[in-house]
């Protein structure tokens, strides 16, 4: 007889290989959200504090110092969801089909 659905929820939620995915994604997900985060924070108090900084030239170039920094920090969160992107196509994908595997979904 197949199971009920809460018993087959019970199951798959109970198992070790369920418990790592879950535990792997949310370790990366807040990771890269806490840096993000501080960097942006961190961008929006240096330029309440360091207004005439930010605005200084860059050596040799034409470019305010807060452009390049906010540039640099738009390049950091591109390459961070890249981060992510790439272990979830790798490990999460693996973790996944094996779960799906096991339960027969």
């Amino acid at each position: 007889m197949p199971q009920s659905r809460p018993e087959r929820m019970h199951e798959i939620l109970t198992d070790p290989s369920f418990r790592e995915l879950a535990s792997a994604r949310a370790k990366l997900r807040w990771s890269l959200s806490i840096v993000t985060l501080i960097m942006f924070f961190g961008f929006i108090a240096l330029i309440s504090t360091a207004r005439d900084a930010l605005g200084a030239t860059v050596a040799g170039s034409a470019m305010p110092l807060g452009l390049v920094l906010a540039v640099a920090m738009i390049a950091t969160v591109v390459m961070l969801t890249g981060i992510y992107v790439e272990r979830s196509n790798s490990r999460f994908d693996e973790l996944t089909h094996a779960l799906k595997r096991e339960f027969g979904q």
